[in-house]
């Protein structure tokens, strides 16, 4: 496994991190012994960064990393979540802190090392999609999100704070260019490269404005996610139901049957040496600025597919000129 810095944090992260989110299943269950063996499998193959969130199966998630990381061992790099709802805007900052107070006690720690914003990001409170939106005033203002962060910090309760790069494109670069913020989740996948790479007027999807590029000058660590773009980005996308029953959207543009499409206009990727699976991951690895790419496993298999992405190289020149090429027709 490579390591890489998280930015201005100064933290060594391993550059595949380990998403716990309900979509891969694994760690929203009670399935406390395959949660175990995954995990276990993790640390033995090097990977730090444990991503979770107070929204993954309504605190189950966190419950769940933490018990397993403290059986697994190893020195982990932990990052939560808060989402605040309609109620929690008349108090973004006590809300702040309650929500990582509680996120602590399931996750039997003392402290973790990153908490981030988990709502999307937008002028007004107001986006397509979303149970709640926060404006930038929400985070910045008085009373805001990020006094509730500082007061944590003071607290010995948080390290570092973040946000989920969801929203509002300018609203999104704002605060990574605040000052205030150490990390940001950038959406970023073969089906949406806006994040890292320019896409013409009129893309289907949100257009993402090079995100991960003014973050990183900014000095943040960038973290990669929906890297397989909810499975499409896999041998089987169907495998999970979601052509029949799909997750509410997380980013607009990329609703899942869309982006199953357009995935099927990439499986000239797949050779020998490299699954549809990993072409994504070494794609998003091969963008500079980003710190680690989170990938949410299911089980061990898909562990090890994951992990032999690290230290090996990116994809051809020859592959990102037919890949531009592609995104400049937006698929079509």
């Amino acid at each position: 496994m490579e390591y890489r810095t998280l930015g201005k944090t100064g933290l060594r992260v391993s550059e595949i991190g380990f998403g716990t989110g309900g979509i891969s299943e694994l760690m929203v269950t009670d399935d406390h012994a395959g949660q175990l063996r995954v995990v276990r499998e993790a640390v033995r193959a090097g990977v730090t960064y444990f991503d979770t969130a107070a929204g993954y199966g309504a605190g189950k998630s966190e419950s769940n990393l933490g018990r397993a990381l403290k059986t697994a061992g190893g020195e982990a790099v932990v990052a939560t979540k808060i989402r605040l709802g309609p109620d929690d805007l008349k108090n973004p900052r006590g809300a702040a802190v309650a929500s990582v107070e509680r996120s602590l006690g399931r996750l039997g720690r003392d402290s973790v090392d990153v908490i981030q914003i988990h709502n999307y990001i937008a002028p007004r409170r107001e986006w397509p999609v979303g149970i709640a939106t926060l404006d930038v005033e929400d985070v910045l203002g008085p009373n805001g999100v990020i006094e509730g962060f500082r007061e944590l910090r003071d607290r010995g309760k948080v390290n570092f704070f973040g946000f989920t790069g969801i929203g509002d494109p300018a609203s999104l670069i704002s605060l990574a260019e605040c000052g205030e913020f150490h990390t940001a989740q950038a959406y970023f996948n073969l089906l949406n490269p806006s994040a890292g790479h320019s896409v013409p007027d009129g893309f289907a999807a949100v257009d993402y404005r090079l995100l991960i590029d003014r973050a990183a000058a900014a000095g943040l660590g960038v973290l990669v996610i929906r890297v397989l773009a909810l499975g499409a980005l896999t041998a089987d996308p169907g495998l999970l139901g979601f052509l029949e029953n799909t997750p509410p959207l997380l980013s607009v543009g990329s609703e899942f049957d869309r982006d199953a499409r357009r995935a099927g206009k990439l499986a000239w990727l797949v050779d020998e040496d490299i699954t549809l699976a990993q072409a994504p991951i070494r794609f998003a690895l091969m963008k500079e600025g980003v710190s680690s790419v989170l990938v949410g496993f299911s089980n061990a298999d898909q562990l090890e597919e994951s992990v032999t992405c690290s230290k090996v190289d990116g994809l051809e020149p020859e592959i990102m000129e037919r890949l531009r090429a592609i995104w400049e027709k937006d698929f079509s």
